[in-house]
Formats: structure tokens, sequence, C-alpha cells
């Protein structure tokens, strides 16, 4: 579609350039008119020429051989037909920028060509006008040297202008191409990522479903068939069913919140006692002088109980870097058959200001101590008498971790 305002604006920057040396020259009675027809019809010939010129160079982005047609014809129709070539001058950039455009939309293989045509065809006429009004040739060959040359030279710097153009934008689309491809391959993984998130959680519920509620129903038999004559077993048997009931409740919550988690975003896996180096590790690196001992193997403890765990030593290191800046904290973490027993000890702070912000958790000690009762666990935490401050959480282990 043309644009009015493209054709107005290149029209009135063409038509200032090529007209006011004339009509100045005119209106000061300077010079000699020779031309037959007399200079008001020459310059509103040379004026309407001008704007069909605009006209076809507005169609160069989808006509781009036909507008660099129609320029050149503009331009030789003022050079050659009405026989001013010099006012002509300034119409070659117009054919400069219908060159670009073709350079831009073609190959080289069609724009070069094209181009070399047009302009061995404009010196021509060219050449031919000058000798036809009678110039000796030498004459004829300066005019060539001096209209032809600059037409070449805009003619082909247009086209080579607008072939880099083409290559830029050429490798700028790849770089498009290629960064929807990441961001597609990205989404693909997210997705996969999710994927593998829900079978886990699934897995991990099919193993709550049979293994803990499996067992709390043999359990509960075991106590009906045993409570008649041996009572007092049946009572310890049903102390073992309320401890796998936590640990059933526990481990249905995490994995429900799992699942709720991944629907939502891309789902990372819940770190535990397995991650307690990167937890470490994050805490060092802002400056805390932390250290930690693992005395069992984390692997044998259940998923819950780990998770809780974990979770209980970021919030202590997350009040002692708010408490107790530049103290250092020790953690120690036991696992026997029977407990899993964690502390963190912070030692009197080095010098007193706040700690530092953003680091909170958000989930305070009496949060962790709702959580822990899901696992029948306990927490402590107080003053060590010397200005330190302690962490200790106990969580039973099931039974089955005992064999």
């Amino acid at each position: 579609m043309t644009s009015p305002v493209f054709v107005a604006v290149v029209f009135a920057a063409t038509v200032v350039q090529v007209c006011s040396d004339p009509i100045l020259a005119i209106s000061s009675g300077t010079g000699q008119w020779t031309h037959t027809l007399p200079p008001q019809v020459v310059i509103a010939l040379t004026a309407l020429v001008c704007l069909v010129q605009a006209i076809c160079v507005s169609r160069a982005a989808s006509r781009p051989e036909l507008a660099m047609l129609g320029t050149t014809a503009c331009y030789l129709l003022v050079a050659v037909v009405l026989g001013v070539p010099t006012w002509a001058t300034p119409m070659q950039l117009v054919v400069g920028i219908a060159m670009f455009a073709l350079g831009a939309a073609r190959p080289v293989a069609v724009a070069a060509p094209w181009a070399a045509s047009v302009v061995v065809v404009s010196c021509l006429a060219l050449g031919g006008w000058a000798a036809s009004v009678g110039a000796p040739p030498e004459a004829v060959v300066s005019f060539l040297l001096t209209e032809g040359v600059a037409l070449a030279s805009v003619s082909f710097a247009g086209v080579a202008l607008g072939i880099l153009y083409a290559v830029l934008e050429r490798r700028a689309e790849r770089e498009r191409r290629r960064a929807a491809d990441l961001q597609l391959q990205q989404a693909e993984a997210i997705e996969a990522s999710r994927t593998a998130e829900r079978g886990r959680i699934a897995q991990e519920l099919h193993d709550v479903a049979g293994q803990h509620l499996a067992g709390l129903v043999s359990l509960c038999d075991a106590s009906v068939d045993l409570a008649p004559a041996h009572p007092q077993q049946a009572l310890q048997l049903i102390d073992e069913v309320r401890a796998e009931g936590r640990y059933a409740a526990a481990s249905l919550y995490g994995a429900l919140g799992d699942l709720r988690a991944v629907e939502a975003t891309a789902h990372t896996p819940t770190p535990d006692l397995r991650h307690i180096g990167g937890l470490v590790e994050f805490w060092r690196e802002r400056g805390k002088d932390v250290s930690a001992e693992t005395e069992g193997d984390p692997e044998t403890l259940p998923a819950v109980v780990s998770t809780t765990a974990y979770r209980a030593i970021q919030e202590a290191l997350s009040n002692a870097a708010k408490h107790a800046a530049g103290a250092p904290v020790r953690i120690r973490i036991h696992i026997a058959p029977e407990r899993l027993v964690t502390v963190v000890h912070n030692d009197a702070p080095r010098r007193l200001r706040d700690g530092e912000p953003g680091l909170g958790l958000g989930w305070g000690l009496d949060s962790l101590r709702q959580k822990l009762t899901l696992v029948d666990g306990t927490l402590e935490a107080g003053s060590d008498g010397a200005g330190g401050w302690r962490v200790e959480v106990d969580i039973p282990l099931p039974r089955t971790m005992e064999a």
C-alpha cells in the first residue's frame, strides 16, 4: 500500500533540489534560456515527473523491479526528453533508493544484472542525447563521465547496501528462529521435568498406600487378634499403628504439596539431607563460617523425615544469619537405626548488627514444631549459656528402619 506521507516527503525533497536553482536563475534574470519550451512549462513538467518518480519508489517494497525501472525512466525523461540533465541529477538519489530495495529483495544473481543493465541503458541514452544536440566527442565523453559515473555510483551503491541489508536481515531471522527453537526446547524440557516429577510423586503415593497403609491394616488385624489374650502386646501394636499413621499422613501431606507445586510451575526435587552440602556452600558464599558433620547414611531415611530435618536446619541457619552475624555455626547430623538427631549450634555473635536482609524463609520455629508433630518429632531451641544458640531436632524412625 502506497504511503501518502512517504510519497510527499520524497517528492518534496526531490523537487526542491531539482527546481530551486532554475527558479532562482529565472527570477534573478541571470543566465540565458535556450530551451524550445518556456521555462515555466519545463519546471512544471519536471515537478510532475518528480511526483511520478516518488510514487514509483513508494512501490519498491512490493515491486522492486518496477520501482527501479519507473524511477530510472523518470530520471531519463527529465534528463533526455526534457533536455535538462543537470536539473535531473538529484533524481539519481531516488533511483539509488529503488536500487537498494532491489538488492534487499532479490538475490545477488538477480539484482546485480538488473542494476548493470539499467545503468548501461541509461548511459547510452545520455550519450545519445549529448551527441544529438551537436556536442563534440570530447564533450560527450566528459558529460558521460560526470552524469553516467554519478548514476552508476549511486545505483551500485544502493544495490550493495540492499544486499548487505538482506544478509544482515537473514542472519537476524536465523537468530530469531534459533531463539524460538531454544524457547520451545526449554518449554519441552520443563514439561518433561513436570512429567517426571508427577511420576515420582505418583510412585511416592503408591509407596505410601502400599507400605504404610498396608502395614497399618496388618497391625490393626494383629492387635485385634492379640487383644483378648495379650492386651499389653495389643496396646504396643496400637502405638505402632499410631506411629505408622503419622508417617503416612506426613508422606501424603508432602506428596500432595509437591503435586500442587508441580502443576503450577516447573518443580525441582524437594531438598533433603542428601543436599546438606549445597546448603552449607550457600551460606559460606554469603560469608558465614558453617561446617557440617554427618554420621550415618541419609539415603536410608524416609523421604518425609529427611526433608523435614533439612528444612529445620535451613531455618536454624537463617536465624543464625539474622541474630548471630559473624558467629561460627556447626551442624551435626546423627542417623541411628531408631532415630535421627540434628543439632545446629552457633557461638556468641562476634559483632552486633542486623542480619542479612531477605534470607529469612518465613517458616519459624513454631511452624517447624507443628510439622515435626506429623512425624512424632520434637524441637528444642535455646541458649547454650555462653551467648550462643542451639537448635536440636529429634525424630524417631519407623521400626522397619531398625531391622
